[in-house]
């Protein structure tokens, strides 16, 4: 298999927050998280150039896109609003509110439905055909990180106060359990749709929590080591990653095997890293904030494999039709293409 490559570098001239891509529409969506005049900057995967700047609201922190309906949306953490962006005009269509300081979003591409997570203790879902609130989910505490099965039409989210994990039910937008795990789960989990398994990192616990999605219940606690601060996997080849990188020294990078949910393997992982897997290819991306440089292992048998300089991105997106990474850096996007371009058709 080709090694990952360096396309170009794309610069901003701002700040490079969330970033993610429409593999249909070859575009790349990154947030400038400006406290006062937030944007959205839109990159052209075909020529690699921004094409547009798009004005939001205060502070966006997360993005979320359907690439069936190329809508965009946008949480802007000061204004207590979503952004609901056209992907055909560039424009802001629509701008609703879901509450005290929103932070993550999601959406299920199945069933049109966007999922919105605020400090006031609730879950906003949005209607993606008709871009008007559906419904409100009260959860209480803070409703933080979400992510979802779109198999089983089941939603997940972490409560960083009252350190548990909702689960919604997506047909009747209704809490079906929730589920208590470690201290602090700010995380996004790791959520694996083939064996219907969540991995939630508990930042102030030395533990990870796995849920078992068929039964709704806690399968196990893996005992690891303090201030996870990333959980990532691989779905075909069901292995999880777990680091635990500290500010001021260095960390671990634990690696669990996801049939038996134990520690295969421990790796040393320096300070301020963050790290990224490729599952068409088992390419590990860590990158190193104070070394400003990016490592790539394969992630079976930590071979490294390349190293970058000068790319720090601590979010990354993937294009699964290309093949591409856009690596989100200060004031730049790093273009990688790890391995061949591939044809399969996005679903």
């Amino acid at each position: 298999m080709a090694l990952p490559t360096i396309i170009t570098t794309v610069p901003t001239s701002v700040p490079v927050g969330d970033i993610e891509v429409n593999p249909i529409t070859n575009r790349v969506y990154f947030v400038n998280p400006n406290t006062t005049a937030g944007t959205v900057g839109v990159l052209s995967t075909l020529t690699n150039r921004i094409i547009a700047t798009i004005q939001v609201g205060r502070f966006p922190l997360k993005l979320a896109i359907n690439p069936r309906t190329n809508r965009v949306y946008v949480t802007n953490f000061r204004d207590g609003t979503v952004s609901v962006i056209s992907g055909r005009t560039n424009r802001v269509i629509k701008t609703l509110q879901v509450g005290r300081n929103p932070d993550s979003v999601n959406v299920n591409i199945r069933t049109n439905l966007i999922y919105v997570s605020s400090a006031s203790g609730i879950v906003t879902v949005i209607d993606g055909r008709s871009n008007c609130i559906r419904t409100t989910i009260q959860i209480g505490g803070r409703p933080s990180a979400i992510v979802i099965n779109k198999r089983t039409n089941r939603i997940y989210v972490t409560n960083t106060i009252n350190n548990s994990v909702s689960v919604i039910n997506g047909s009747t937008q209704t809490v079906i359990a929730t589920i208590k795990v470690g201290n602090n789960p700010v995380i996004t989990p790791a959520l694996n749709p083939i064996t219907n398994r969540i991995y939630v990192a508990n930042n102030l616990s030395r533990f990870l929590s796995v849920i078992n999605g068929r039964t709704n219940k806690l399968l196990k606690n893996v005992q690891l080591g303090r201030l996870q601060s990333e959980v990532i996997l691989n779905p075909l080849t069901n292995r999880v990653y777990v680091s635990s990188a500290q500010q001021v020294k260095q960390g671990k990078l634990f690696v669990l095997n996801g049939n038996t949910n134990k520690v295969i393997a421990t790796r040393v992982l320096s300070s301020s890293s963050s790290t990224f897997i490729n599952p068409i290819t088992n390419h590990l991306f860590v990158s190193n904030f104070n070394k400003n440089r990016m490592s790539v292992y394969n992630a079976s048998t930590f071979k490294k494999i390349a190293v970058f300089p000068s790319v720090t991105g601590v979010n990354i997106a993937l294009n699964p039709l290309t093949n591409r990474l856009y690596v989100a850096n200060d004031n730049s996007i790093t273009v990688i293409q790890d391995g061949p371009r591939l044809t399969h058709h996005y679903k």
